[in-house]
């Protein structure tokens, strides 16, 4: 992507976001209807993991709703975002105990070595190139360390026909969208090694009502053991990573 006015543009709409919205899904900019799905069908995966308890940072957290969930699953979390409206948001509905950061993910301020884990939700689109950032994650990654990345699904039919209607009209994205081999590759590139590639269909809108089914433990089953169709109908996919 070459628009370099992209994530200085999300920036922006973040800040307004957290000042603004109260919110989770709302400062997360997410129907309620979608952040909802998508946090059941990440606490689903992130049950079935069975990981012991470590010290974890939550990037991008917004008001901080998967790290809160991760707290209450026996984890040490430090919730981080760019967006300092949010984060005093999250500091107010969540545990004294959580550490909030304000920081971008291309420069975390923080050292080597210091995580057992990275969660990276909602991060991804609003990058014009996620090399960097997921550089950074691997630095703050103890070795053995896993992080979970989530990013949005080019190969997604729907998806893929609305940026091709936006570029047809001379549109710029309005997000940025990876393809899931391809992000692979750059998860590779880094240093780290991908492991579990999770899909994450998401109804439309004005599909919602068909959302249980699209969660349902049969339909699951079939993406994950059919990979085009995953592809096709997922509105996103969570690579979970290690550092070795």
């Amino acid at each position: 992507m070459k628009d370099t006015g992209f994530e200085r543009r999300w920036r922006q709409r973040f800040l307004e976001r957290g000042a603004s919205l109260e919110d989770d899904a709302d400062i997360a900019g997410w129907t309620h209807s979608g952040l909802n799905s998508r946090v059941r069908q990440f606490e689903r995966l992130w049950r079935s993991a069975d990981l012991a308890p470590g010290r974890w940072l939550d990037i991008g957290c917004g008001a901080g709703t998967y790290t809160r969930m991760l707290q209450a699953q026996g984890h040490t979390v430090w919730g981080l975002d760019y967006s300092t409206p949010s984060l005093q948001k999250a500091r107010a509905r969540s545990d004294a105990a959580i550490p909030w950061l304000a920081a971008d993910i291309n420069h975390l301020p923080l050292a080597d070595a210091a995580f057992d884990g990275v969660l990276c939700f909602g991060v991804m689109q609003a990058l014009s190139d996620p090399a960097p950032a997921l550089a950074e994650i691997r630095r703050v990654l103890r070795p053995g360390g896993e992080a979970w990345v989530d990013a949005l699904n080019l190969r997604c039919l729907p998806t893929a026909a609305r940026e091709w209607r936006r570029h047809r009209q001379g549109r710029p994205p309005h997000l940025r969208y990876d393809d899931p081999a391809a992000f692979r590759s750059k998860v590779e590139a880094v240093g780290l090694v991908p492991d579990d590639l999770y899909w994450l269909p998401l109804a439309p809108g004005r599909l919602v009502r068909l959302q249980p089914l699209l969660e349902n433990r049969g339909t699951r089953g079939f993406l994950q053991a059919l990979p085009i169709a995953g592809a096709w109908l997922s509105h996103s996919f969570i690579l979970r990573m290690r550092k070795e």
